[in-house]
């Protein structure tokens, strides 16, 4: 899944309609709800505030008065054709007097979407285990230098003996680091995050 984690507006003019496109990122309906509510006090004198979201398993869309299917659920197949999850995308139309057609309002809308789209980068999620490591002080040495690039330590600690917290990105460095250790060290998986990285 692809994810955004800016918020992103765009804007543009269509057969003198004028389609303002907001892209949020959001955890949950009850935020959507929020954003939108915020966007209608924003704009209360827009013609419709379409909106569309993917939210994991919760999918929703919303034509506002537009003819049915024509707003809401082009502006949702866009984001569902590129891959998007924990999303909300209004658009906000001021009616400019020419009528689109129902042709032209799935096509306005869903190209309003896409070009707010095309603004961002996006993010992919990642799996980070965190493993804690205990180690003489003899063996500190191999941690420090041989867990790049495979893991990084984020923490250190002293007491009797010396101990490590690490985000491992390739597991096999654990067995190599028990290996360089002659088995001296103690190695515990602590928890599994997740992370949005940037997708190159």
């Amino acid at each position: 899944m692809n994810y955004i984690q800016e918020n992103i507006i765009h804007e543009m003019e269509i057969k003198k309609s004028k389609f303002i496109t907001y892209l949020f990122f959001v955890d949950s309906e009850e935020e959507a709800k929020e954003h939108l509510v915020n966007i209608k006090k924003q704009h209360p004198k827009a013609n419709h505030h379409c909106s569309a979201m993917v939210i994991d398993e919760i999918v929703r869309s919303n034509d506002d008065g537009e003819p049915a299917s024509t707003a809401g659920l082009p502006m949702l197949q866009t984001l569902q054709g590129e891959g998007m999850n924990h999303i909300l995308a209004i658009v906000v139309r001021y009616f400019g007097g020419i009528k689109l057609g129902k042709g032209g309002l799935i096509r306005a809308y869903g190209h309003s979407v896409s070009e707010a789209l095309k603004q961002t980068d996006y993010y992919v999620e990642e799996l980070i285990s965190i493993y804690k490591i205990i180690t003489p002080f003899d063996q500190m040495n191999i941690i420090e230098t041989k867990s790049e690039p495979k893991a990084k330590i984020m923490d250190r600690q002293y007491d009797q003996l010396a101990t490590f917290t690490l985000e491992v990105y390739d597991t096999s460095i654990l067995e190599e680091l028990v290996e360089l250790s002659s088995g001296t060290i103690d190695i515990s998986h602590q928890e599994d995050i997740k992370r949005l990285i940037k997708k190159h």
